[in-house]
């Protein structure tokens, strides 16, 4: 037994590359397993709603909601060759050209087609090649597991390299791979950008830390130099911040190699101090700096560099209020972009304030150096330079919005790493009685404790789905070999070699347990669905070839996707005046208005409010002006209109004929409302732009201005004796409850306010209700009054019939000013109280409590009555 004890250890001893390929292997494969999680549907137990979340094969959807644009684009590009829906021509050349987005006019689509639709394409033919069912979808689910097995590898090698600790790198790798900023957003179904956003620094932060390793063999250190470039350059494809990676670096390249000269200018003898070879790091930055921007502008053009070089500067203005041009900004309201508390970017990024802290402190004693033989330790400032710079710039970064934090993860991870690589060096070199009787013992306990936290977690640790089998398989069988390998390393070993060997790895699993056991499980339900595919595919089939789509902008990617129709706007050009006037259609009262928004929006765009209309120019550039002039002629017929805009605000003829070619276009696009659940409770967002007052300082915040807001509550209904009682509770203590009561017969509505004692049954007070109007559909009648002038506060409730005289009651207490709003009428009345905008189809919405079904479609009849 000792002898094959010890052939082993040789074996490993012997043929390193082994032992560091199955680390590798096993970090890369606990990423994917942790990735794979949301493919389990854990969501739901109910295998009725499962399957309304996937496709006939039983395969979910795309997770959130911008997955579905590179969806369509990846379609797209492999279909017919190119990116856009068709071929236009654009200044004298054919190109492609998105006519889904933002249109009309939609947009020319010409940058070079992203690494995502690549790796979705490369994915889908390997997989389609011995499965026919499989589309595009189901490979463009995969494509951020997959990606996410490289996530670990380079903080491994850079960790590794930094303090020659397996041990420190394995840490750092399961850190990153398990943070919670990082993993739902590139775990499987959540085919978007965020997974390349943190993917080619990380590797050009390995190759240039290489590079300058190895400053005294000039071929190697110039290979890893240009394998940076080279990532550097693919980095545009991947996410439109690619600039971030390009500045950290350069910037510490340049600092690194001013502190180099001071150094060795300063200190005639620098054997304790390790600098950089100065024409090593002038080589460095000429093919990484130099060669970057080279590459960038043949490849993608040097506007774009330009544009990438400029872009930090308008990144510190994302969150104004207001546009300079005086259109609001939606940012603001995106929660992605929420503006994070410490707690929110300290709990956000690694999980926990401890491994954040760490991962400062490893991040700064990183300039500590224990990797070389010669000497204990030894100074070595560039990974310090390098982290801290990093760690600045992404702390900013994620002061902008919550979905910045996951840039933080990467040199957080990387800092962990460090500072358990540090502490396992010091583990195998000091033998004093401080370490042996302190540190010791410090990490035993803090092992138990996170053992007793994490316990139960452990096999879902090491299974956290078996989805893809062969992955777990393979996982399960590189973690048992690389663990008898570990103990046989330890027996093998002399007693004082194996407690120093057994302590670092206690302290590596106090490191990794707690954020692996926050990891699982992992379940994410799709917004798609089945009940909204219904209604998407009957705009695709019955619909016109012309028609827009109007709705909030969130889930217009969908939409696009899902119908290949026009999408008045979207997820990707949401920060636009549209959302002014979409939300004005929805907020408003007046069905005339909104209808002319509409039929404006879904014929000419922009055109009757862009920077160089007439109306801007008109009104000397003022949105304020622009706005109140349409606001009050799209709702009158075109005479009416031109009388307006001729003798109220002196154009000419010509100039009001070219107004109203755009509000009040002869040949309008067809235009289909939609309306969803979830657009109950984002009321505030969608009311408070098309409520917006110009005349306020545009640096007025969001809390200031007048919106509007529905609570959804729940009551029920029962006939007796001919009469409609419904019963409404609106507030509940243990000692009392507050209830509106409803009721009707022969026509006749009243409602009241009741207080009673929940202890004694007894009645408190009854009044006539304090709201000031009280609405109420049952079936296909319609009740309403107004019972209080001075009410801030409406009530409407729709009640659905479950048998034996009996209702289920949806109640939404509405601010004043929604209560008459076009989207009050739409999605709780069916369009009651609406002339020219029908429901046509409806279908389920299990993505959020509200009305069933609750995904609805409106045709707006424009009439050719505005015309005259």
């Amino acid at each position: 037994m000792g002898n094959l004890i010890n052939k082993i250890s040789e074996l490993f001893n012997k043929h390193k590359y082994i032992k560091l390929f199955l680390i590798v292997l096993v970090i890369g494969l606990i990423s994917f397993q942790l990735r794979a999680q949301p493919a389990d549907m854990g969501f739901t137990d109910n295998p009725q709603l499962k399957s309304m979340f996937a496709d006939e094969h039983g395969r979910m959807y795309l997770v959130a909601l911008d997955p579905y644009y590179y969806l369509r684009l990846t379609e797209n590009y492999y279909y017919h060759g190119y990116l856009g829906e068709t071929l236009k021509e654009v200044n004298g050349k054919l190109v492609p050209y998105d006519t889904c987005q933002y249109a009309p006019p939609g947009h020319p689509i010409t940058e070079p087609v992203p690494v995502i639709c690549l790796t979705t394409i490369a994915i889908y033919d390997i997989w389609h090649s011995y499965d026919a069912t499989v589309t595009l979808m189901n490979a463009a689910y995969w494509v951020p597991a997959i990606m996410g097995i490289l996530l670990g590898i380079p903080v491994f090698f850079i960790v590794r390299r930094t303090t020659l600790s397996n041990i420190g790198g394995i840490v750092g790798a399961l850190t990153i791979i398990s943070s919670p900023a990082l993993l739902y957003k590139t775990s499987a179904g959540f085919a978007d950008t965020p997974i390349f956003e943190v993917l080619p620094i990380l590797f050009i932060v390995w190759f240039i830390m290489e590079a300058i390793h190895h400053q005294e063999n000039l071929k190697k250190s110039l290979i890893f130099a240009t394998l940076a470039t080279i990532v550097m350059a693919l980095a545009p494809r991947m996410w439109a911040g690619w600039w971030y990676g390009y500045d950290i670096v350069s910037g510490f390249l340049v600092i690194y190699l001013i502190y180099s000269y001071i150094i060795k200018n300063s200190y005639k003898k620098t054997v304790v101090v390790e600098v950089g070879n100065i024409k090593n790091i002038l080589s460095i930055i000429g093919i990484f700096t130099a060669g970057g921007v080279l590459l960038i502008s043949a490849i993608y053009g040097i506007n774009n560099f330009i544009n990438g070089a400029l872009a930090p500067i308008g990144f510190t203005t994302i969150k104004a209020v207001s546009h300079a041009s005086g259109w609001p900004n939606v940012y603001t309201t995106v929660s992605e972009l929420a503006t994070p508390s410490i707690n929110d970017i300290i709990s956000g990024s690694l999980g926990n304030a401890y491994l954040f802290v760490l991962g400062i402190i490893g991040a700064l004693l990183s300039f500590i150096s224990m990797r070389y033989k010669e000497m204990s330790i030894k100074f070595d400032a560039k990974y310090a330079i390098l982290l801290t710079l990093w760690l600045f710039a992404t702390f900013y970064a994620a002061t902008k919005g919550v979905r910045f934090i996951g840039l933080m993860v990467p040199p957080l991870s990387i800092g962990v790493g460090i500072f358990a690589g540090q502490m396992a060096n010091i583990i195998k070199r000091r033998n004093d009685d401080l370490t042996k009787w302190t540190l010791y013992p410090i990490i035993g306990i803090l092992f138990l404790v996170a053992l007793k936290i994490t316990a139960q977690k452990i096999p879902k640790i090491l299974i956290p789905t078996t989805y893809v089998p062969i992955a777990e398989y393979i996982m399960i069988l590189t973690i048992a070999i690389l663990a008898v390998y570990k103990i046989i390393d330890i027996i093998s070993s002399n007693k004082e070699m194996q407690i120093k060997k057994t302590i670092s790895i206690l302290l590596a699993l106090t490191l990794v347990l707690p954020p692996l056991a926050n990891a699982v499980p992992l379940s994410s339900a799709p917004t798609l669905n089945n009940g909204w595919l219904e209604s998407l595919n009957w705009i695709k089939t019955e619909t016109p070839n012309n028609s827009v789509i109007t709705c909030w902008w969130d889930n217009g990617h969908i939409y696009t996707w899902a119908t290949r129709k026009m999408v008045t706007f979207d997820g990707g050009s949401q920060n636009s005046p549209r959302a002014y006037w979409v939300g004005r259609a929805f907020s408003t009262s007046d069905e005339n208005l909104s209808i002319g928004i509409l039929r404006m929006l879904a014929t000419s765009g922009d055109s009757a409010f862009e920077e160089n209309s007439i109306l801007m120019n008109k009104t000397n550039h003022s949105v304020a002006k622009t706005v109140k002039i349409l606001n009050e002629i799209l709702p009158l017929d075109r005479t009416d209109a031109y009388t307006v805009l001729t003798n109220k605000y002196g154009l000419t003829g010509k100039e009001a004929y070219n107004v109203l070619n755009a509000t009040h276009p002869e040949h309008p696009n067809p235009d289909y409302l939609i309306t969803y659940n979830r657009m109950t409770d984002i009321a505030p967002v969608w009311s408070m732009f098309g409520m917006w007052n110009f005349n306020l300082s545009p640096n007025t915040p969001d809390d200031k201005r007048e919106k509007g807001y529905y609570q959804k509550l729940r009551g029920e209904g029962f006939l007796t004796n001919g009469t409609l009682v419904i019963r409404v509770p609106l507030q509940k203590t243990k000692d009392y409850m507050v209830m509106n009561l409803i009721m009707v017969k022969n026509s006749t509505m009243a409602s009241y306010d009741i207080t009673y004692n929940t202890k004694t049954n007894t009645l408190i007070s009854e009044n006539i209700t304090g709201f000031h109007k009280v609405i109420v559909k049952d079936e296909n009648n319609i009740y309403e009054d107004t019972y209080n002038k001075n009410g801030v506060m409406s009530e409407i409730v729709r009640l659905e019939p479950v048998g034996n005289g009996q209702y289920y009651a949806y109640v939404w207490i509405s601010t004043r000013n929604l209560e008459d709003s076009v989207y009050t009428k739409l999605h709780f009345l069916d369009g009651y109280g609406l002339k020219h905008i029908k429901l046509v189809k409806a279908s389920l919405d299990p993505t959020n409590y509200g009305i069933q079904p609750g995904f609805k479609v409106y045709k707006v009849d424009y009439g050719n009555k505005y015309l005259n």
